[in-house]
This record gives C-alpha cells, sequence and structure tokens, in this order.
C-alpha cells in the first residue's frame, strides 16, 4: 500500500520532467533549421598548408557557434610543406604544388591516405573548363583538370588567378597587373602596379560578382612621420586602387573579408551592395580556425567555391516499358498540337504515339542551396504523365536531393522522393555506421510508370535493402522500388523484391555532357540527352489551364518539398522518437476517458543501438481523472471498489508488418485512489490513499497514420485480459496523437564531429 502523499509528490515530478522534456525537444525542434541557406560565408573553404598536410575547414552548423570542420590529407615528405594548394571551382579538385615543384591534380571525392610529388593518379572525374595557374622559374603556366598542360602557352609572370569566366590575372616582376582572356586574347593592364617587395595574393571571382580581382597586399605599414610601424594587410580593388576596401592588422582577418567581398547582394532599394561580417567575427572565426585546427604554424588561403551541378545530376535508369520520361513543362507545346481532341486521355494517347520523341526534351531542373558545410542540390523531374496503375493522372513530379560535403565535393547524403506522406523515402547516408562513401556518377532508378525514385549506389539498376537504403533498415521501415504494384492501397504494404524489374543498360538516360564528366559512362549514345535548367521561380498557378507550361510549372513550384526542402526527411513517418497525447475511446472495462501521456520510439534508438529488435516499444503514463468504480484486488479477491481517480503505468511493445499497421502487446499496472482497505478479509472504511490495483494486459491491432503537419493518428483496437472479475477478455479502443516525432538528423549543414565516411568508425 502506497503513502498518498508520496505518490503525489512523485506525480509531480513526473509531469514536471514530462513537461521539461516536452519544453526542450520542442525547442530543439524549433531550432532545427536556425541556419538559413545562401550566405556567403558558407561557401569559403580555408586551405591550410603544413609539414607533411594539407587542411580543409569550412564553418561548421549551427553557424552561431563560428566552429570549423576539418579534412586532413596527407602529403610527402612528412618534413616538408607543399607550395601551394589552388581549389577548382567546385572544390572537387585540387591542383598541389610539391616542395619541389613538381604540380599534381587531386581529385578530392575520393579517398586520400597520401600522395607525394610523382604518384600516379586513379582515374578521375573531368572538369572541361578548369584551369588551374602553376607558376614556376618566373612563367605561369596554365593547366587541364588532370595537370596537363592547356593551348594556351606559359606566360612570363609570378602569379596568376582565374576568374571562373576563364579570364586570368598575371602579376608581373615589375608589379604590372594584366589580365588576359584565353579565348579572345585580349589584354588589359590594370591601374594598379604592385609594390616592390611586398607580399601579396591575387584574387579571382565568379560570374555575378560584384568585383572580378582583389589583391591581398602586405607589407610594412609607416606612421604619419614616415616611420615603420607592424605590417598590415590591404584588400586592393586593382581597377580602383585610390581607396583601399580595408585594412587589417591580421592577414586571416584580410583574407576571410577579402573573400566576402566579391560577392554582392540586392538591397531593399534594388541597389547592389555587399554583405559584410563584422570585425569581431572575422577575429573570431580566424581565432577559431587555428585553434580547432590543432596544428601551429599553417599558412592559410580562402576560396569561394560553387556548387558543380552537373557533377552530381543522376543517371537515370527506367524498366523496359517505361511509358513517360522527364521533360521541360514547355513540352506541352509538342503534345496539344498532334491532338485528336481535348480530353486527357486524347492526350495521353497522342504522347505515347510520339515515340522517341518523348525524351528529346528530357530535362533535369536543378535548385542548390548553401548550408553551413555543406549544399543541398536539388533535382527535379517533370513528367506530362503518371501512368501507374494506382491512381494515374496527368503531371508528375518527382525529386532527388543530393547533399555535397564542401571538404572536397563528397556526397554526404542522397534523397529519393517517394508517394505520399504515409510511406518514407529511400535515403542514402555516409553519416550512418560503416557506410562506404559515395562513388561518383550517382545513378537512380525511377519506378515503372509512377516515377517514385531511389538511389542506386551499387549501379547494377535494382533497389537492394540496406545498400541503397540504409536510413530504414527494418523490412516494414522503407518503400523500396514498386515497378509491379498494381493496386490502390499498396502504399501500405511491406516492399517485397517481386515488386521490382530490373532497369538495365538500355533504360539509362543521362545529361548530354554526362560521357564528357565521366569518360567511359556505360549509357547508350542516343540517351545522353539530357539537359539542366534552373528550377522555376513562378508562383503558383491556380487557374491555368490544365495541358498548359504554367500548370506544369505550378506542379513542381507547389511541392511541399520545394517550399520546405526539410520535409523530404520524412521525420514524421516511423518516427525514432515521439510523445504520444490519446484518450480511451472505448473499454468495457475501465479505459473509456483514460489520458494517457507515451514516450514512443524503435527500440534500436531508444536502447542506442543496444537491443536492435525489429519492434518499438512506448513508456507509458495514463490517468482517469474523475470517480468510479474499479476492479482491484481487495480481501482476498478481485472486485469493485470506488476510486476518485485512477493511474495507470506500463510499457507498450508494437511490432509494425507494414510502414502503417502492425500488432501490439502491452502490460499496464493500475493504481487507485479508494477510501476502503481490508482488515483479516473484511473491507471497510478508510481515510483515501493510493493502493496497487493489479496488471492488466493488451493485445490487438495497431494502425499509425502519419500526418506533416496534424501529428500522426495512432489507433489501438485490441482485447483486454485481467481487468474485470468474470470477464475474460475485453474489448478496447484506444486513440492517440503522436507530436515531437523525430528520425535522427532531419536538417542540413555539416556538423563538429560528422562522421568521415573515409576513415575509420
Amino acid at each position: 500500500m502506497l503513502n498518498r502523499g508520496s505518490l503525489v509528490v512523485n506525480l509531480l515530478v513526473a509531469f514536471a520532467w514530462g513537461l521539461a522534456f516536452i519544453l526542450t525537444t520542442s525547442r530543439m525542434v524549433l531550432a532545427a533549421g536556425s541556419d538559413p541557406p545562401g550566405r556567403p560565408i558558407y561557401d569559403l573553404v580555408a586551405v591550410g598548408r603544413g609539414p607533411g598536410q594539407i587542411l580543409l575547414a569550412t564553418l561548421a552548423s549551427p553557424s552561431e557557434k563560428l566552429q570549423w570542420r576539418f579534412r586532413k590529407i596527407p602529403v610527402s615528405p612528412a618534413d616538408k610543406t607543399v607550395a601551394d594548394v589552388v581549389l577548382s571551382v567546385g572544390g572537387t579538385k585540387a591542383l598541389v604544388v610539391f616542395a619541389d615543384g613538381t604540380p599534381q591534380v587531386l581529385d578530392l571525392t575520393k579517398s586520400i591516405t597520401g600522395s607525394s610529388a610523382g604518384d600516379v593518379s586513379p582515374p578521375q572525374h573531368r572538369l572541361p573548363q578548369q584551369v588551374f595557374p602553376y607558376a614556376k622559374n618566373g612563367e605561369v603556366c596554365l593547366l587541364g583538370d588532370l595537370g596537363d598542360p592547356t593551348e594556351s602557352a606559359c606566360t612570363s609572370a609570378i602569379a596568376a588567378a582565374v576568374h571562373e569566366d576563364g579570364r586570368v590575372l598575371y602579376a608581373h616582376e615589375d608589379g604590372r597587373l594584366v589580365v588576359v582572356s584565353p579565348q579572345t586574347g585580349r589584354r588589359e593592364e590594370l591601374l594598379y602596379h604592385l609594390p616592390q617587395g611586398a607580399s601579396f595574393q591575387l584574387l579571382a571571382g565568379r560570374r555575378g560578382d560584384v568585383r572580378d580581382f582583389l589583391v591581398l597586399v602586405t607589407e610594412t605599414g609607416t606612421n604619419q612621420n614616415g616611420a615603420a610601424t607592424a605590417r598590415v594587410t590591404r584588400i586592393i580593388d586593382p581597377r580602383n586602387p585610390a581607396t583601399p576596401v580595408g585594412q587589417f592588422a591580421n592577414p586571416m582577418v584580410a583574407a576571410l573579408r577579402a573573400s566576402l567581398e566579391f560577392e554582392g547582394v540586392t538591397s531593399a532599394a534594388g541597389e547592389r551592395r555587399v554583405e559584410l561580417l563584422s570585425e569581431s567575427i572575422l577575429d573570431t572565426l580566424a581565432a577559431n580556425l587555428e585553434i580547432q585546427s590543432r596544428s601551429a604554424g599553417l599558412d592559410w588561403s580562402f576560396y569561394r567555391l560553387k556548387a558543380n551541378n552537373s557533377l552530381y545530376a543522376p543517371v537515370l535508369e527506367f524498366a523496359d516499358g517505361e511509358p513517360d520520361y522527364p521533360s521541360d513543362v514547355n513540352f506541352w507545346e509538342e503534345i496539344k498540337p498532334l491532338a485528336r481532341g481535348s480530353s486527357i486521355e486524347d492526350y495521353r494517347s497522342t504522347y505515347a504515339s510520339m515515340g522517341n520523341r518523348r525524351w528529346s526534351r528530357c530535362t533535369m531542373y536543378v535548385r542548390t542551396l548553401s548550408y553551413p558545410g555543406t549544399w543541398l542540390i536539388e533535382y527535379w523531374f517533370y513528367y506530362p504523365f503518371d501512368e501507374g496503375k494506382a491512381h494515374p493522372h496527368i503531371h508528375d513530379s518527382e525529386h532527388l536531393f543530393v547533399e555535397v560535403d564542401k571538404l572536397g565535393g563528397t556526397v554526404r547524403n542522397v534523397f529519393a522522393s517517394d508517394h505520399d506522406s504515409f510511406v518514407p523515402n529511400n535515403l542514402y547516408s555516409t553519416l550512418v555506421k560503416n557506410s562506404p562513401p559515395v562513388a561518383l556518377p550517382l545513378f537512380a532508378t525511377a519506378e515503372l510508370g509512377k516515377h517514385a525514385m531511389a538511389p542506386d549506389m551499387d549501379h547494377d539498376g535494382r533497389f537492394t535493402r540496406g545498400v541503397d537504403d540504409n536510413m530504414h533498415i527494418e523490412s516494414y521501415s522503407f518503400w523500396g522500388l514498386r515497378d509491379r504494384s498494381t493496386k490502390f492501397h499498396f502504399m501500405m504494404e511491406p516492399y517485397l523484391k517481386s515488386m521490382s524489374v530490373p532497369h538495365t543498360r538500355d533504360g539509362r538516360f543521362a545529361l548530354a555532357d554526362a560521357e564528357i564528366l565521366f569518360p567511359g559512362l556505360d549509357v547508350p549514345a542516343d540517351h545522353l540527352a539530357c539537359a539542366l535548367q534552373p528550377f522555376p521561380d513562378d508562383p503558383p498557378c491556380a487557374k491555368c489551364g490544365i495541358t498548359t507550361a504554367e500548370a506544369a510549372t505550378t506542379y513542381l513550384v507547389d511541392h511541399p518539398d520545394a517550399r520546405v526542402p526539410e520535409g523530404i526527411y520524412k521525420p514524421f513517418v516511423l518516427p525514432w522518437h515521439e510523445v504520444r497525447v490519446g484518450i480511451g475511446i472505448f473499454d468495457w472495462a475501465e479505459g473509456r476517458g483514460e489520458v494517457s501521456l507515451a514516450y514512443a520510439g524503435d527500440f534500436r534508438h531508444m536502447t542506442g543501438g543496444l537491443l536492435p529488435i525489429p519492434a518499438r516499444v512506448a513508456l507509458e503514463y495514463g490517468w482517469v481523472p474523475y470517480g468510479r468504480n474499479a476492479a482491484i484486488p481487495i480481501g482476498g479477491e478481485k472486485q469493485f471498489v470506488y476510486s476518485r481517480s485512477t493511474m495507470y503505468t506500463g510499457v507498450r511493445v508494437e511490432r509494425l508488418i507494414t510502414n502503417t499497421q502492425g500488432l501490439y502487446f502491452a502490460v499496464t499496472p493500475k493504481f487507485v485512489d479508494i477510501s476502503v482497505r481490508a482488515v483479516n478479509g473484511v473491507i471497510s472504511p478508510s481515510p483515501l490513499h493510493w493502493a496497487y490495483g493489479g496488471l492488466s494486459y493488451h493485445f490487438g491491432y495497431v494502425l499509425e497514420l502519419p500526418s506533416a503537419h496534424k501529428g500522426n493518428l495512432v489507433h489501438h483496437i485490441g482485447a483486454l485480459i485481467g481487468s474485470v472479475p468474470g470477464f475474460p477478455v475485453l474489448l478496447e479502443w484506444r486513440v492517440s496523437i503522436g507530436f515531437l516525432r523525430t528520425r535522427g538528423r532531419d536538417t542540413f549543414g555539416g556538423h563538429v564531429g560528422d562522421r568521415d565516411p573515409y576513415g575509420p568508425d
């Protein structure tokens, strides 16, 4: 028998802990995505050179902590520092000039366990427009992406920087700065001349920047009397050298500021201006870089990177007999004039009769969002029709998101869209322990007729659990690829291998220049037909004609994942953790009106991986706040006694069979607030007190219907055993809403401590 006061205190403490948990979790959920995309500082990568190593660094998420994350590249000899490192525009390659002057291009998308002058480079992806400046013995030569000399002859100069558009800024020994366009041969000498004896660094911009070139000049300063002072670094716009862009005592701060001075943003008045960070923030970033790198004496430089959207565009794999192919939204201009009528079926039959013309305008729409440490590259596909057996319709859009690490351009995550809110998306992540790194090019399968997508990490044209989707481990928890599903309710069925058909080489489609980027790519020549187009920014059109480009565009831009990209995670589908609030709707015994609170999740993540059982567990607390008769063991038998209120605690185990349905079993102890007690087997009045009311057992059918915004609706319908004397089995129905749902990380960006797919686990 329990002390009433003690139990009430414990109850209040439990509620306090529960409330604190909810508030903390809510704050974490609200804080998710606190890094808005697109800030210029996100695209900076620091390159540190020191004895035996090259260190790459980028700002980590959350950005307000001003922390850096790193990737180390060992080089030989261990006691020498490489002379120079130049990153490609997208950061996927680096020209390394070793201490003896030997140049070599490294493919940073691959594992690099060590590098030295003269190493034979393994096969690399190609960057046909990339040019690296290589300075040696008073000359600057332009090298291609494999380190081979380009058609441009070497130029007598001591340094150079290459703009994204191909123009080259040369620094000559006499201090002259000359811009040369290799395409036209045009030469332009700039106003500014480098001071003799000063240290300097040339910086080049990108297309669309406010400035095309800047120069960092470090020299001893002078005071008003002409006396020497401490060395300062000035940022010079060589086209407007009269007033320095900035002057700093710390050369790292100057380099950070200069990198940010290139990019302009549009003000409210429509003017171009530069988005600046305060000098105190830049000071902190510079100091943190030196401290957190744990390597003293590194020579640092900074590069502004730009995602290479073509490099990560997937090779699409379609099944034999696929009726629809991705096109641009204007494809309706070809379909409508050929149609013999104006019905959907007329347009469908016209499209089917077009043969190979269906893929003549193969299009991948692309949008890139920049986050601390990573880019999210979104590839969107528009199909004129969805012709799957379950719910065919006009207009169909699918998408594949690729999260790319800025520390070398390695792929961190691949997200593939599936159907509706009830089913999970197919996700592959290198953040998962023991997951292998992602090799380029990327392949992705498209579902026959309905076009839901899945990563094809091993390029075999089939979906394999744990290989192509490693975020959904249990057999009931992933969508897979369902080419053969023909039932309307197939979205709620577990995946079977028999649902998929092979996606062979003959069904592969890729960008027109994919074979240039990846020599030897095995795609039929006439299927190298796809083009990249910017994702449209048109607003949704509610009243456009259904067979218009505007209606097709609306189908893209109005997708929930286009409005909120984090939705691709679908953390509400089969959440690893959730809080449920519920009520007993029907119970022949005493569960009706019971208010419940439960913390639920799968065994694997609730136990930190110690119990990888393919089931979920819920820790439950229930309370009936009003008085009623409750069956409890008292006086040697179970009988009804009036209880002013009733509490329940328990454990519920759920074994799902599909992604929404399964079976459950629960054990629930009961505690009652009564004013009687048994003395020598005789029931007599007593002061109110809490008493143990016995155990009940529950089993039955569980249905959890996920919803992105309204909470997961959970039904438990089954049998109740051991609750009421004379009725061994009773019916129960309980309804709850799941909220605060999490499924691991559901935001984008690189974090300090993220798993390195090339390192040990």
